[in-house]
């Protein structure tokens, strides 16, 4: 983030927060269902808090609270998969998968060019060998592969939904070239779960692809938890990461406050796909007053839209007009994002109300007309 502004928040989150004094309409949020500031999500912590404190001050290898089983048991249930591990960040999930699973020199890891920075450093930290393989590209994936012996263990790893471009990996591709590679794919949905696919199950869901592809996510976006993440897929390599996974093993949990909110969030959106509806609703209506105003856009189905700008003050430039007109938002420039593909990254939630939709197009209108070659 190119940025030096860093305000200070008041209050809780609800499209609009209170920054420096100034309310001010959110589109850099990962609140996308707009369930951190919902009571039964607040009551769902205070009931664990009041239970279990700020944590037992045990490693989660050794003592695990009754509701962080509740958690991993009611997430299983919600992926459809065999198995869910609990850790304090999904940084440390994809760090802990990674690791494990590529722990001998002649193991292999092919990842995206587009990853998060926690699957790169996850990467770094294996002692196998890491190939990178071209956006979106299987033909090049399939590249990186050819000098695998059947004696390597080999692991395909991608962004469920790409956070800087919101697209989401084409896994109904991905899943059987990874089988065919005898891969084991790891999909961080972070930016997935609760907001892609039919009912909100994730990239995995979007795509209809099989429930044994390893998933790694966090709470703290649009389960609104604050902080957590897991790893879920089949038990045999969950147990794995549990017995040899270092960021697993010698840290601390997730707060059982954030494991309440958690179990409380799921619930909330498996029974009621209100605030989903809301969501897609809202994005629709944003996406449609951006392109009559001509901005070019990056086309996804969920909640982040890429405003792309291309030039790194051009970006800056109009986040400050945003800004001064009650908008936050953020430009991402390099080496956040390649050379040349400077961006405003808006993200959209269900708390938005119309009139926040149509400030902020308005806003954006604003700075269009100070900047008249932003048209694509």
């Amino acid at each position: 983030m190119t940025d030096a502004y860093w305000p200070t928040a008041e209050g809780r989150l609800s499209g609009g927060v209170d920054l420096d004094g100034r309310e001010m309409i959110m589109l850099s949020s990962n609140d996308y269902l707009g369930l951190a500031g919902d009571e039964r999500v607040l009551a769902g912590a205070r009931r664990a808090l009041d239970a279990h404190g700020t944590g037992l001050g045990l490693n989660p290898s050794i003592v695990l609270t009754r509701v962080h089983r509740e958690l991993a048991d009611e997430l299983a249930g919600y992926l459809g998969c065999e198995s869910v591990l609990l850790f304090n960040s999904c940084a440390a999930a994809n760090c802990a998968t990674l690791q494990t699973l590529a722990d001998t020199p002649g193991s292999t890891i092919i990842s995206d060019e587009y990853n998060h920075a926690s699957i790169v450093d996850g990467c770094r930290l294996a002692r196998g060998r890491t190939k990178v393989y071209r956006h979106d590209d299987l033909g090049s994936l399939e590249e990186q592969s050819a000098d695998l012996t059947s004696a390597d263990r080999t692991i395909v790893v991608t962004d469920g939904v790409f956070s800087m471009e919101g697209s989401v990996a084409r896994l109904d591709e991905l899943q059987p070239l990874a089988a065919r590679l005898g891969a084991d794919l790891v999909v961080d949905d972070s930016h997935g779960i609760g907001v892609i696919g039919a009912t909100g199950r994730g990239s995995v869901e979007h795509h209809g692809t099989a429930a044994a592809t390893l998933r790694t996510g966090t709470f703290a976006k649009a389960l609104g938890a604050g902080l957590g993440g897991f790893l879920a897929g089949p038990a045999a390599v969950v147990d794995e990461v549990r017995s040899r996974g270092r960021f697993f093993i010698f840290t601390s949990p997730m707060p059982p406050a954030s494991a309440g909110a958690a179990v409380a969030a799921i619930r909330l959106i498996r029974d009621d796909q209100s605030r989903l509806e809301r969501l897609r609703a809202n994005v629709a209506r944003f996406r449609r007053g951006m392109q009559e105003t001509g901005w070019e856009l990056l086309d996804n189905p969920g909640p982040i839209v890429p405003v792309m700008l291309r030039d790194d003050e051009r970006a800056r430039r109009v986040a400050a007009v945003l800004r001064d007109r009650g908008i936050f938002t953020a430009a991402f420039s390099y080496p956040v994002v390649p050379r040349g593909t400077a961006r405003i990254r808006v993200q959209i939630s269900a708390a938005h109300t119309d009139h926040h939709l149509d400030a902020a197009i308005d806003a954006f209108a604003e700075a269009a007309r100070l900047e008249p070659d932003h048209r694509s």
